[in-house]
């Protein structure tokens, strides 16, 4: 047997780590941070809300584009809605696409290379074309709810992390 330390070490017990000194406490010498003007705070603030997703607010958009109130949409309404179902849907593909792991199913190379597809497409300018197009838009922001919905039970299935 011999020794390390304070411990033996060869009859299959473990010899303790000896104890490191510990260090004095220092005083770090650091000027606080200056505080930031409000509209930069506003700003970054904004920022960080559209990269959030609010089920409320997809609910409301594909409501209004697909519900049974949708044939009451005026051009100024989906002017409006247009631009927000469009974020949405890429927010969405990013999420999907970000939280993949390995190889990209079949089901997320379709919805990803159809929003590639109509994304390239220009709005209409006529107001039942456009109204088709938001449609179009609103069925592939649902396609991709469900993939990321499937992504998610096989995550939490094979006991994998999913946000």
């Amino acid at each position: 047997m011999r020794a390390v330390g304070d411990a033996a070490v060869g009859d299959g017990v473990t010899a303790p780590r000896p104890i490191l000194p510990r260090r004095e406490g220092r005083k770090l010498d650091v000027e606080p941070a200056r505080e930031a003007p409000v509209a930069t705070l506003r700003t970054c603030i904004s920022i960080m809300h559209s990269w959030f997703i609010r089920d409320e607010e997809i609910d409301d958009v594909l409501d209004r584009v697909m519900g049974q109130e949708s044939a009451l949409l005026t051009p100024e309404e989906l002017d409006e809605l247009l631009p927000r179902i469009s974020s949405h849907l890429r927010q969405l593909i990013r999420i999907a696409t970000m939280r993949v792991s390995g190889d990209w199913s079949p089901e997320l190379s379709e919805v990803v290379i159809r929003s590639q597809r109509l994304d390239a497409t220009p709005v209409p300018d006529d107001f039942p074309s456009a109204r088709g197009y938001a449609r179009r838009l609103a069925f592939l922001v649902g396609d991709v709810l469900e993939v990321l919905a499937v992504e998610q039970e096989a995550a939490q299935a094979e006991g994998r992390w999913s946000a």
